[in-house]
């Protein structure tokens, strides 16, 4: 029998459909805080592919920040036999342990995984994109199982990297990109 594993999601694993298409035994899920990190759009995905812009769908990463600061998320368990399942669909990534606070009570911390991709370089979000807009509604959809405030928390933890200057994260946001 294999060890069962804790893992801190914060993009599109928070959206129950999602993360259960990868694993489906995923257990023990819970809203949950990580400190000393930012959300960033940052990645160009490995398999999330826009076919009207014939590029790779933005995904999110991880900056670190002080550690006052935090990103809300999910952690689940899986057991280690759909590991495999989750390295691949996160192949980009390294594994990072960490400690994750439950998202309702501060008083439960865990040790958990996260996953960080550290060595890449960095890759802009799809404006007028509908799968880069399908991306984000996922992660959307996925805080909103938590409520509007952690959906706003998810919100001021993120940032766009190479954004137009233009364009206002706002707009991204109220889904006019």
């Amino acid at each position: 029998m294999t060890e069962n594993k804790k893992i801190f999601a914060y993009g599109s694993l928070m959206k129950e459909s999602s993360l259960r298409k990868t694993v489906p035994g995923a257990s023990h899920i819970f809203p949950a805080k990580v400190y000393g990190f930012s959300r960033v759009f940052n990645l160009a995905s490995h398999y999330r592919y826009c076919t009207k812009k014939q590029q790779p769908v933005c995904v999110l990463n991880l900056t670190e920040q002080s550690s006052d600061k935090s990103i809300n998320g999910i952690c689940f368990e899986m057991d280690g036999d759909s590991f495999d399942a989750l390295l691949s669909r996160e192949q980009i990534y390294q594994l990072r342990e960490v400690q994750v606070v439950h998202y309702l009570d501060s008083n439960q911390v865990f040790s958990a995984n996260l996953f960080w991709a550290q060595r890449f370089k960095p890759y802009s979000y799809l404006c007028d994109s509908d799968a880069q807009r399908h991306y984000l509604d996922l992660c959307l959809s996925g805080c909103r199982a938590y409520g509007e405030e952690f959906v706003r928390e998810f919100i001021s933890s993120t940032s766009f990297w190479g954004l137009d200057p233009d364009i206002d994260p706002g707009q991204i946001w109220r889904g006019m990109y």
